[in-house]
């Protein structure tokens, strides 16, 4: 399994590197497969580099001999901030079979204010959602001690790295079962007026890395995303001018005028049976 290793490596590596240099607005999209089979007598890989210019991306990959199997399915999406990852393995459970992967996705986000917004700090609310589930008895390698790592997170491009301008969710997942937690925070965004050299531009980063899947199936396909609450009049694009459509968020005076009504609505209700 050396070459595992060395190859699942060097992507990390390279995910490190492109977080550290996004100097261009443009969306990447990739991934790397490696699979065993029949201990070594039918392996597969494949990598689409991590800095590839595309919006939609698709890797999947699959080997089996010797009554071993191991595949893998990964996705990415700019248009929706969103990236998946699928693995199964079949084998003695030892390593005969195993599966890694890794899918990464970066983007920018320009944010279009409404005409007329005075030049300041805007706080927006984001959400960074992970779903999946890991089958009961899947075994990963014994040198990993983890089935999946995760890393999503939206700052703002051109402000400096701080709890304020930087919300992320970063973890591994270790247990069988299904997987669902939504991460809620706010980011600041500076807005410097039209005509900036400097517009609103979010930095949206994904990626699920599987480091080794010795038997059962790891099923995160369906998704890793990444969303944003705009406040009403704003508009948002990918780096290659795709819209992207977020949920609103509530207007103050119509949120309390919803709250208002519900509660005439029960005083109504309580006094008719009373």
């Amino acid at each position: 399994m050396k070459l595992h290793r060395t190859l699942f490596g060097f992507t990390l590596v390279t995910v490190a590197i492109l977080a550290g240099n996004q100097a261009n607005a443009t969306a990447t999209l990739g991934g790397v497969v490696y699979l065993v089979g029949g201990s070594g007598a039918c392996n597969f890989s494949q990598l689409v580099p991590l800095n590839t210019q595309q919006d939609t991306f698709v890797l999947s990959g699959a080997t089996g001999c010797l009554g071993t199997s191991s595949s893998v399915d990964l996705h990415g999406e700019a248009a929706t901030g969103t990236i998946g990852l699928r693995a199964t393995s079949s084998g003695n459970g030892l390593g005969s079979s195993q599966a890694a992967a890794q899918v990464y996705y970066s983007d920018h986000w320009l944010l279009t204010p409404p005409a007329g917004l005075a030049n300041g700090t805007y706080s927006i609310p984001v959400s960074l959602t992970l779903e999946g589930n890991i089958s009961s008895g899947a075994l990963y390698g014994f040198q990993f001690n983890r089935f999946l790592d995760y890393s999503l997170s939206v700052r703002d491009l051109y402000a400096g790295i701080s709890p304020s301008t930087l919300f992320s969710a970063n973890g591994s997942i270790s247990t069988t079962g299904a997987f669902t937690q939504t991460f809620n925070g706010n980011v600041n965004f500076r807005y410097f007026g039209p005509g900036s050299a400097l517009p609103m531009t979010a930095e949206v980063i994904a990626s699920l890395s599987l480091p080794g899947l010795n038997e059962g199936v790891v099923d995160f396909y369906n998704t890793a995303s990444i969303s944003m609450q705009l406040p009403s009049g704003f508009s948002a694009a990918t780096s290659s001018g795709l819209p992207l459509v977020f949920p609103p968020v509530p207007e103050p005076r119509t949120s309390a005028m919803m709250f208002v009504g519900l509660g005439l609505l029960a005083w109504r209700v309580r006094h008719q049976y009373t």
